[in-house]
């Protein structure tokens, strides 16, 4: 009987981002806040991995998050989105984010890929980050 090969266990962060735009403004909530994630990781045992941030963009995606997609129809009509980071990554990314003292998240220059632990993905985005982290020489 072959024995099964242990995987490491992904442990996560997990925020939801809820981008609305109402009466001409584009509002961004995140829950839990940065502050409330932050804490929460402080006592995780052990500690946590990867950041997810799932986006959902309610009333199509605004001007602020052009970044999020270059596609028309997701642009006027909304959806979906991800963010998956490792812990160091987001931290930086939310100090920016501060910085910037708008109220909404912004890109991040380091993606990381569906780990294969948790299924995978051959989506091209995922590809293209999995080469890049294989091409790195890191490993999530």
């Amino acid at each position: 009987m072959a024995t099964k090969k242990k995987t490491r266990a992904i442990v996560t962060l997990e925020q939801w981002v809820e981008i609305r735009i109402r009466d001409g403004k584009t509002e961004t909530t995140l829950y839990p806040p940065n502050d409330a994630l932050l804490e929460r990781k402080k006592k995780m045992d052990p500690p946590p991995n990867i950041v997810y941030r799932r986006m959902n963009f309610v009333d199509g995606v605004p001007p602020e998050y052009y970044w999020a997609t270059d596609d028309p129809r997701r642009r006027e009509f909304g959806g979906h989105g991800i963010q998956r980071m490792a812990v160091d990554t987001w931290l930086q990314t939310i100090a920016e984010e501060s910085q910037r003292g708008t109220g909404h998240i912004g890109p991040c220059s380091d993606l990381l890929p569906r780990p294969k632990e948790r299924g995978g993905c051959n989506c091209p985005v995922c590809t293209f980050h999995q080469r890049r982290l294989d091409a790195s020489g890191r490993s999530m």
